[in-house]
């Protein structure tokens, strides 16, 4: 303790005791108050607390002392330079009489001395007799006080709280001392805490399931951790099977058969159940004291039971399960510390996204124990000495894991994933399970500070893809002018937008006119298409972005709802005028179990003709589902719905899937249309198409009609329909459907003035 330090807050009154006491003998270097419990108190000057705390105990403890007439002391060796006397305080001993042995100890008083070579310090007697007015004064004092303030004495009770909110808090105060970082610099801080609040001589957090064991002694705990080393296995297995605290006061309890076990162990001991999943025990959170320390108590029991608790909900949030890494969360904190140390670490930082290659394939032939096996012999890798001692190692997800390292740069931080890429492929067939080496590929980007962690490992999760893309086994570095990276991170970007549009029905749909041709009666329909509200995307990028989210379904869902719900109110519109729907399905949404009934029940709902609603599949789609693609247009139809095959002719055994598939009409792609006024190939390509399609009664449907030159050369070939920017732009699909009422609305009062 420095001088004035205070130890507890409202013993400020001995301050000026210590004065006092300083005043009346030369020479002394430091004066310490102690409870009568031997808790520090007050200290004036360097008081050598972890020397002195268990000799004075000591000192209250013995009957010796304290049976005389006057308050006798007891010199205590410190150190080569420094020696102490310890002298009992009495409550009343100022006012009640010469026989101080009838009233209680109020405390201990610690007078430091510093002895040069040869020196020794005053004799006991000589400073009893100089002292014994005013430790009289001091016990009186220190008596009257706490007796005044027992009915409200919450202060042990407060400071247990204090202790208690600053071991559990996330983050380190600004300047603190950064505790070692082994499992968690929060776990290393909290165990060393323990040990100190609690006056303990060993404090350990031990965890097997989680390979986690932190131990922090005491400076003058010698033989503690021996005595852990002996007690450990024993306690666990009690705790474990017991599931409740163990609190072992009395030595002789351990000593009974000592000889069978080896030397006596003189320790008290207070173990507590750190609780995994399903609450069952996953370890223990063990005190140790030495047998002439003060016994354990049910305040010692609240709080070490207290911090059990905080222990397993770190080890929950903050510890990965499987592999007792950092979650991503866990992570993120510890860069935030970062910058609460004093001075931050300068410069700028890297992080690494890592993904265990073709773990799926070792999950699928050998079984997801396999899997696991492998996913834990990685993270094994993840610390030093392939990484450096301040690397946070975190495990993102099942196959993926992220290290961020302060003050590396992208170039040294690509070195270190080769080490990593090299260490992995040193995993033995069995313990890789499987006869492929184990291969990682890794991603790298860089940030400057905490706020911008999230945003780096999204990037390097980018580069790490691209990694894979590349052949898998390597090590990208995240480059804004790298093609893959752009796209994916556009992607990224579309993938958010899609899902907050969706979420906010900011889509719009618009409808492109699909002409008849032949003048034969043919009605004309309608293409319906989604536009995104963010100009950026165009409905391509949109697309892929959903592929590649899953999203697909959802997305096309969005579009049959809203279009028939749409066209509802316009239904007698829409049939008078035999004016029909096109709606685009993606693959996707063939394979979903649920989506053909919703539709189905979408339809019945809006009452509109099925005969008006005509869906629209891709030859490839529909050709990789081929088997889901024919149960989903058998079951269409037999409402009454219609199909069109759409871009027929790109894919591969065109006129077999044509066959195998019953469609209404096909969409010939518009690569071939766009030739046909120039290209010979093209023009054979679509009189064959019309050709084989009018002898199967199909439809067909020109695409990419730009102008009216294309549009009459598809008249002449006997095209069925046309669309294309040559019949019609795409406009809003209100517009359309209030054009369509108009209209119905203007026949309708012709026919009325007729009759």
């Amino acid at each position: 303790m420095a001088r004035s330090d205070r130890v507890v807050s409202g013993y400020d009154f001995l301050d000026r005791h210590a004065e006092v006491i300083e005043r009346l003998v030369p020479g002394i270097r430091a004066v310490a108050f102690f409870d009568a419990r031997g808790r520090p108190l007050r200290g004036h000057g360097p008081v050598p607390l972890t020397q002195v705390r268990l000799q004075v105990r000591s000192v209250l403890k013995s009957t010796a002392i304290g049976s005389g007439r006057r308050p006798v002391g007891a010199m205590l060796p410190v150190t080569d330079s420094e020696r102490a006397v310890a002298f009992l305080l009495y409550a009343g001993s100022g006012t009640r009489g010469p026989n101080r042995t009838a009233y209680p100890v109020a405390g201990v008083c610690l007078i430091v001395f510093h002895v040069t070579a040869g020196g020794e310090c005053p004799p006991v007697e000589t400073l009893q007799a100089q002292l014994e007015p005013a430790l009289a004064c001091v016990g009186d004092h220190l008596a009257r006080y706490a007796a005044e303030n027992r009915g409200c004495a919450a202060d042990e009770g407060v400071r247990d709280l204090e202790w208690l909110y600053e071991v559990t808090s996330p983050v380190p105060h600004r300047g603190a001392a950064q505790p070692r970082s082994d499992h968690g610099e929060r776990l290393a801080k909290l165990v060393g805490a323990t040990v100190a609040h609690l006056e303990c001589a060993l404090c350990a957090l031990v965890v097997p399931e989680r390979h986690l064991r932190i131990i922090h002694t005491a400076e003058a705990a010698s033989g503690a951790e021996d005595a852990l080393r002996r007690l450990a296995p024993p306690v666990l297995s009690w705790i474990q099977n017991k599931n409740r605290p163990l609190v072992v006061n009395k030595t002789t309890t351990w000593n009974r058969g000592a000889a069978a076990r080896g030397a006596p162990l003189a320790v008290r001991l207070l173990a507590v159940p750190v609780n995994g999943h399903g609450s069952l025990p996953a370890g223990a959170l063990l005190l140790l004291r030495p047998e002439d320390a003060p016994e354990f108590t049910r305040r010692h029991l609240s709080l070490l039971q207290h911090l059990g608790r905080h222990v397993a909900s770190l080890l929950e949030t903050d510890f990965d399960a499987l592999t007792g890494l950092h979650t991503r969360s866990s992570a993120q904190l510890h860069v935030a510390c970062w910058e609460q140390a004093t001075p931050p670490p300068p410069g700028a930082h890297s992080v690494i996204f890592l993904g265990i290659d073709r773990l799926g394939i070792v999950n699928d032939t050998l079984g997801f124990d396999a899997g696991d096996a492998l996913i834990v012999r990685v993270a094994q890798l993840l610390a030093p000495p392939h990484l450096p001692p301040d690397a946070v190692a975190a495990r993102i997800s099942s196959d993926k894991f992220a290290i961020a390292l302060p003050r590396v740069d992208a170039d040294a931080a690509a070195d270190t994933a080769r080490a990593l890429q090299q260490a992995a492929a040193q995993l033995s067939p069995a313990s890789a399970a499987g006869e492929e080496p184990v291969s990682l590929s890794c991603g790298i980007a860089c940030f400057t500070g905490a706020q911008e962690f999230p945003s780096a490992l999204a990037l390097a999760q980018l580069a790490c893809r691209s990694a894979k893309d590349h052949g898998r086994g390597g090590v990208e570095i995240y480059q804004d002018d790298d093609d893959s990276m752009i796209r994916r991170k556009s992607d990224s970007i579309a993938v958010i937008r899609l899902r907050e549009a969706l979420q906010n029905d900011r889509f719009t749909l618009v409808a492109q006119r699909i002409m008849p041709l032949q003048g034969r009666g043919d009605p004309e329909g309608f293409e319906l298409l989604l536009r995104s509200p963010n100009e950026d995307h165009a409905p391509a990028d949109l697309l892929s972005a959903a592929h590649r989210s899953q999203l697909a379904p959802a997305l096309d869902m969005w579009v049959v709802e809203h279009a028939l719900a749409g066209a509802a109110p316009h239904r007698s519109a829409l049939l008078a005028a035999n004016v029909s729907l096109s709606i685009n399905i993606t693959g996707p949404s063939l394979t979903d179990a649920t989506f053909l009934e919703r539709i189905e029940r979408l339809i019945r709902r809006s009452r509109i003709a099925p005969a008006l609603i005509t869906f629209e599949i891709t030859e490839t789609i529909a050709v990789l589902n081929l088997a889901k693609a024919i149960n989903f247009v058998r079951e269409l139809r037999a409402m009454g719905c219609r199909f069109a095959l759409d871009d027929f002719g790109t894919g591969t055994n065109s006129l077999k899937n044509l066959t195998n598939l019953p469609v209404d009409h096909i969409k010939i792609d518009g690569s071939f249309v766009t030739g046909i006024l120039s290209n010979p190939q093209s023009i054979a390509l679509v009189r064959a198409i019309v050709s084989l399609t009018r002898d199967l009664g199909i439809g067909t449907v020109a695409e990419y009609a730009e102008n009216a030159r294309i549009i009459e050369r598809l008249r002449e070939l006997g095209v069925q329909y046309a669309q294309g920017y040559g019949v019609e732009k795409p406009r809003a699909f209100k517009e359309v459907l209030n054009e369509l009422s108009a209209r119905e609305s203007q026949k309708n009062a012709v026919l009325g003035r007729e009759v």
